[in-house]
């Protein structure tokens, strides 16, 4: 049977009409109020679903951008702690520098076994001879008295290597001489004196002679403070060269000349790397020699003062360079804060657009439970009049 077919009194199809508009009224409310939405779709209102659709849009489009701007900080703040911690050792190297200006200057140490009369001994470009007694001294600027006693006799040997004014060692450096029981000290003069492995004093001894030049723990025959402190540097050398290749961040390392891009909505910043390697930042990577006996740096005052003079180029650059990173942070902190405010605008522009108030809905949801059943009650009361045409019948 059709509905047409059944026949309801007017006032039960009005009050049937209303309850079938409250439950809609109900279900678009319990909608409202399970989802926190008053546009669910673009049937419920096209113009603010498309409009907040596009704001949601562009929001995830910028908080897109702004995870890769909190990337980029990150790896500017790792080049950063790089910058720091290779200044540090910078710094460490320049106190090692001046520590190796103020140790013991380098020294040759030769011991003596046996010197007889006639014997010869050449130290830095001067020969001096051994005579027999002081009656056989015939130049007083070389000969020197040996004795059965290696002791005296060194001690002769130094007090006339002392005496002379200048003692050209390898042609061009001033020593002087220390006795040591039987062992004959050299030892510059000053500091701008080169005694270095390789050239030691150019010392000489014929073969009637029985001396040994003494050597280190390590087999130098030069005993250098220094050369053990420029080991020390150049240990900090290495230092640095494993900062900097070690203050990456996510496949980017601005301390190894790599650059970082960083795009925003409607622009871009190229963040300029540079090289942070001991090499690139001009310090000497090697200040002492290996076995080769060649000579190592660091022997004199003026090699130690050309090396602190690299190392405070080198924390210029270095502040120079962390200035610039600095300003770049800056930039992407001040983009990265714009994008976040701007985030939220657009997503509180959308939800104005679509969100539902949840107080109202709840108000809505209560009257129309109450519209429901007044709406109930009044279709029982409309049906009342058929039914006492129905008693009739009973």
């Amino acid at each position: 049977m059709a509905i047409s077919d059944v026949s309801l009194t007017a006032g039960m199809r009005t009050n049937l009409f209303s309850l079938q508009q409250t439950a809609g009224l109900l279900s678009r409310t319990q909608d409202r109020l399970s989802t926190g939405k008053k546009v669910n779709s673009a049937l419920d209102n096209p113009i603010s679903f498309f409009a907040a659709q596009a704001h949601m849009s562009r929001a995830t489009d910028l908080a897109g951008l702004k995870d890769a701007m909190g990337e980029a900080i990150q790896t500017i703040k790792a080049a950063d702690k790089g910058i720091s911690a290779i200044t540090s050792l910078i710094e460490q190297a320049k106190a090692v520098g001046q520590a190796a200006k103020g140790a013991t200057k380098n020294q040759i140490k030769v011991q003596f076994s046996a010197v007889t009369s006639g014997n010869t001994i050449k130290i830095g470009g001067a020969t001096y001879n051994a005579v027999v007694s002081t009656g056989a001294i015939a130049d007083p600027t070389t000969d020197f008295v040996a004795v059965s006693d290696m002791a005296t006799t060194v001690a002769n040997l130094t007090a006339l290597i002392n005496a002379q004014d200048e003692l050209e060692a390898g042609g061009t450096a001033d020593m002087k001489a220390i006795a040591s029981g039987t062992t004959l000290i050299l030892e510059a003069k000053t500091a701008d004196v080169a005694i270095t492995q390789g050239n030691y004093a150019d010392f000489y001894a014929s073969s009637a002679i029985t001396a040994t030049v003494l050597t280190d723990v390590d087999g130098y025959q030069v005993f250098s403070d220094r050369r053990a402190l420029g080991e020390q540097y150049n240990e900090l050398m290495n230092q640095i060269n494993a900062v900097a290749n070690s203050s990456g961040y996510k496949g980017t390392n601005l301390l190894m000349n790599e650059d970082l891009n960083v795009m925003f909505e409607s622009s871009a910043l190229n963040v300029k790397g540079f090289s942070a390697t001991a090499s690139d930042l001009g310090l000497s990577t090697k200040v002492t020699s290996d076995t080769s006996f060649t000579g190592w740096g660091w022997s004199v005052n003026s090699e130690i003062n050309t090396d602190l003079g690299k190392l405070d180029v080198s924390v210029s650059t270095l502040r120079s360079e962390a200035s610039k990173l600095s300003n770049n942070l800056s930039i992407i902190n001040i983009q990265n804060d714009f994008t976040s405010n701007l985030v939220n605008t657009l997503t509180e522009g959308a939800d104005k657009l679509t969100l539902a108030d949840m107080n109202e809905e709840g108000a809505n949801m209560l009257m129309l439970q109450t519209r429901q059943a007044l709406g109930t009650t009044s279709l029982s009361l409309a049906s009342q009049a058929a039914q006492s045409v129905l008693r009739l019948f009973g």
